[in-house]
């Protein structure tokens, strides 16, 4: 989040490696320790800090909290307790244990206004830089005058952790990153999937203009939670296409791994976290505007503060427009969107919020991507030239509500009920051509195809969770303390008018004109529809004791249920044939437990080991007898060690990890089975595995005063079921590094910076029919292709001025050194999608 000038974080960080016993219990002990405080009436904020120091905890607060109050002197014998209410007795603050080693201060009621939206992870430390004594006054008074901002990212995450509360990522026993507001803004992202491109570990795999699936450790990530509610089925993983605007959320958290306790259904390979905005206390206005390459302009207004009833009352207001063509022409994408949230203090422990947001988008889509001729060798088409319609459309509206409820019990315990439905229909009609290039004639022997909705494509989703947590202790330990449950209803309908054949033949395709091809008409009112519903449900626990001051071990367990079915039928004229193709697929009370453990080394250093599971349906295959095939489990087991430095603002790990996913449907060869559809649903043997293993390290912080990283490197090898790669679009080695630094002293006013993303070989293999008929029948042997996208690095490169103390701008330069790659490769029919080229864009920024 984002604080006025001068407001801080001020961390103390706890000397030695221990615990308070008579503040929180997390060591046995008989008697509360005291310790012999000696610490003068001087400023709150310094006051706390020096207490910081004399006792070895951590204390964190911002410093707004405290500005203009000044604290007693305190001498003598006390416990951290005593000593805190001596301290902060006048001053309408108190304090909430996070853990054995930090302590949050806070306003009172500040569990549903400030600190609310200030805890969760990459919030904004800012603080005017100290004057350089070496520097003259003049020069100090210029540079004070433009109240320049050090933006530091501090690494504590809270909707992925097991106990859903609050944690520094250091005390987390599993792979957890942040991206942070501060690095979206400056990488320019606008959505979801700009995000994941600069995310360590994470592969994004483009599926057309519109949307694109998002792959780690070698599985696509199909878990999506939103303020850490219940998993969502959407983002790239449904028929309609669109990943969603950034102007509603703070920042994400990734979960590298398998999602045990909350994820439900889904892949092992990672679960991501939406964070949304929330009001702030005080009043802001702040506003970002671009203009970049091909045509790509943004504006964005974010407005927030208080509304009434002394601050009880808080909005927040965000409003996004966006408008852009693309270095592959004719396509283009408009977007629109309105955000907005209310939070209302209903009592000083009760927090009642509710908003939603309404996102336009529409878009001429380029669907297929590039061709290749026919063996997987590269036509080295222009990167300018795609194969799309100038009547191409992709029309999608998409709503949510949400409403959330937080409770505060005496003590460290707090209710958490979450609520959203999100509505997405789209229009569409576009055409796509499915067919390789002729390596002799550049011809495409295939006659393109167009898709049309007869009627808009819907797909309808409701979530609801709840979440009790709390702390308290048992024989002299600290117990950390989760319960909930959660339900998914998800419905898509989605229906649809195919063309298999129109327009002229190209005969070349480096002379493609899209205006050659005008649009098909189409000829009967007939369609085809799919009705899919889940409906998904689960209960979760678990439990973090403290065992000494330096170990702690956390376990817990979902317990899930879900229905999934999918009906296939025709229909003419907006009437839907009775009966149709049904599938289905069930799955009761599957466990997926999750236990960890983690031991400080020392005030930096911990280890950590973790065995974390998540299941994934078979599909409704049946075994022997009739009965479903057991949901697959998908086991991510880890190793490694994490650090901690600059007082929590700068974070780092090594990890080792092994994942088996197993019990995946395979054929039983033994037994065959047709149903009246002629499809083969048995029987199967619940005996498949796809396999990864590899190492993630990664650094995300505060390098120095002015000097923020975001960095990491992944090594992966996965296997899967059939033989051969699980993911060959994922990189055995992948490089991804961030980094912005403010200039000292009288060149404070500018940031330098960028990011390079490298990695190792992709490739992409088969067997392709290079020539269909109307009836989709080969007319020609199958042929071998192989795609290969060899090693390649991209550089990117930022400056940015701080203009005045409420505006700054920022020129960011992409693919420096104009490199010419394929971002995903696909199939010699299409699916490659090159890299975007060199362009810039032009950003300013301001704040009031």
């Amino acid at each position: 989040m984002k604080l006025k000038a001068p407001a801080t974080i001020l961390w103390s960080f706890f000397i030695a490696a221990g615990c308070v016993p008579g503040l929180i219990g997390a060591a046995p002990s008989t008697e509360p320790a005291e310790f012999d405080f000696k610490i003068d009436s001087q400023p709150l904020g310094t006051a706390l800090q020096a207490l910081a120091k004399q006792s070895g905890v951590q204390i964190i607060f911002f410093s707004q909290v405290t500005e203009g109050l000044r604290a007693p002197a305190l001498k003598g014998q006390f416990t951290v307790s005593a000593a805190l209410e001596f301290l902060l007795g006048h001053s309408r603050l108190t304090f909430r244990v996070i853990n054995p080693k930090t302590i949050e201060i806070r306003a009172f009621g500040a569990d549903s206004a400030q600190s609310q939206h200030d805890a969760p992870a990459a919030r904004g430390r800012k603080a005017r830089a100290a004057a350089d004594p070496r520097e003259s006054p003049g020069e100090k008074t210029a540079q004070n005058s433009a109240a320049l901002d050090e933006i530091v990212v501090n690494g504590t995450a809270e909707g992925l952790v097991a106990t859903r509360t609050e944690t520094p990522l250091r005390e987390i026993p599993q792979t957890i990153s942040l991206v942070s507001q501060e690095q979206m803004r400056q990488q320019n992202d606008t959505d979801l999937a700009d995000v994941l491109k600069n995310a360590v570990g994470i592969t994004v795999v483009q599926n057309n203009s519109l949307s694109s699936t998002f792959v780690s450790r070698g599985f696509t990530i199909t878990t999506f939670h939103v303020d850490g509610g219940a998993a969502l089925n959407s983002f790239g993983n449904t028929p309609i296409y669109g990943t969603p605007d950034l102007g509603e959320y703070d920042h994400v958290e990734v979960l590298r791994g398998s999602d045990a306790l909350f994820g439900g259904v889904g892949n092992p390979g990672a679960s991501l976290n939406l964070v949304r905005k929330r009001p702030l206390a005080s009043y802001e206005v702040m506003f970002n505007a671009s203009v970049g390459s091909w045509n790509n302009t943004r504006a964005e207004a974010d407005v927030t503060g208080p509304l009434g009833f002394d601050g009880a009352l808080r909005a927040r207001l965000d409003v996004v427009f966006g408008d852009r063509d693309y270095f592959f022409k004719p396509a283009s994408f408009e977007r629109k969107k309105v955000f907005g949230v209310l939070e209302y203090d209903l009592t000083p422990r009760t927090l009642l919020t509710v908003g939603g947001s309404y996102q336009w988008d529409n878009a001429l889509p380029l669907v297929n991507g590039w061709p290749f001729y026919a063996d997987g060798s590269d036509a080295h088409l222009p990167r300018s030239l795609a194969l799309a319609f100038n009547w191409s459309r992709y029309d999608t509206q998409t709503r949510e509500y949400y409403a959330q409820l937080q409770q505060a019990f005496g003590g460290e315990w707090k209710l958490k009920l979450n609520a959203t439905a999100l509505d997405t229909a789209a229009s569409y009609g576009y055409g796509v051509f499915a067919s390789p290039i002729d390596p002799i004639t550049k011809a495409l022997p295939v006659l393109p195809a167009a898709l049309f909705s007869p009627f808009p494509n819907t797909q309808d989703q409701f979530v609801f969770d709840g979440t009790l947590t709390g702390s308290f202790e048992l024989f002299s330990h600290r117990l950390d303390v989760a319960v909930g449950g959660d339900y998914t209803h998800f419905k898509g309908n989605v229906t649809l008018q195919p063309i298999f054949a129109f327009g002229p033949a190209v005969n070349n395709v480096f002379a493609y004109n899209p205006a050659a091809f005008a649009k098909p008409p189409v000829p009967n009112p007939a369609y085809l529809q799919s009705l899919a519903t889940t409906n998904q449900s689960g209960e979760f626990a678990s439990a973090r004791v403290y065992l000494t001051g330096a170990l702690s071990v956390v376990g817990g367990a979902r317990l899930s249920s879900n229905r999934l079915s999918n009906t296939i039928s025709s229909g003419v004229g907006g009437v839907t044939s009775p009966g149709g193709l049904t599938e289905e697929t069930k799955d009761h009370n599957k466990v997926t437990p999750f236990v960890g453990a983690i031991y400080d080394l020392n005030a930096h250093y911990s280890l950590y080991a973790s065995y974390a599971d998540i299941y994934q349906t078979n599909n409704g295959q049946s075994e022997v007898g009739g009965a479903f095939v057991p949901p697959a489990d998908g086991i991510d087991r880890e190793v490694g060690i994490k650090a901690s430095w600059r007082n929590g603002a700068l974070n780092g790990l090594v990890v080792l990890y092994d994942i088996n996913q197993r019990g995946l449907a395979v054929r039983d060869p033994s037994t065959s089975f047709v149903d009246q559809q002629g499809l083969s649903t048995c029987c199967f043997f619940p005996s498949g595995t796809n396999k990864s293993s590899g190492v993630d390290a990664e650094l995300n912080g505060e390098l120095a005063p002015g000097w923020l990283i975001g960095t990491g490197y992944t090594f992966n090898v996965n296997h899967a079921l059939a033989g051969g790669e699980l993911s060959s679009a994922t990189p055995r080695h992948l490089f991804k590094l961030w980094s912005s630094w403010q200039l000292p002293r009288k060149l404070r006013r500018w940031t330098i910076g960028g990011s390079v993303h490298a990695q190792s070989s992709n490739f992409e293999a088969g067997s392709l029919c290079a020539q269909l008929n109307s009836f989709g029948n080969c007319l020609v042997p199958q042929q071998y292709f192989r795609e290969v996208q060899g090693s390649f690095a991209v550089a990117n490169l930022r400056a940015g001025y701080q203009i005045d103390p409420h505006w700054r701008t920022a020129l960011s330069v992409n693919n420096v050194f104009d490199h010419v790659y394929y971002q995903t490769i696909g199939i010699p029919v299409g699916d490659n999608w090159y890299g975007e080229p060199r362009g810039f864009v032009l950003r300013i920024d301001g704040r009031y």
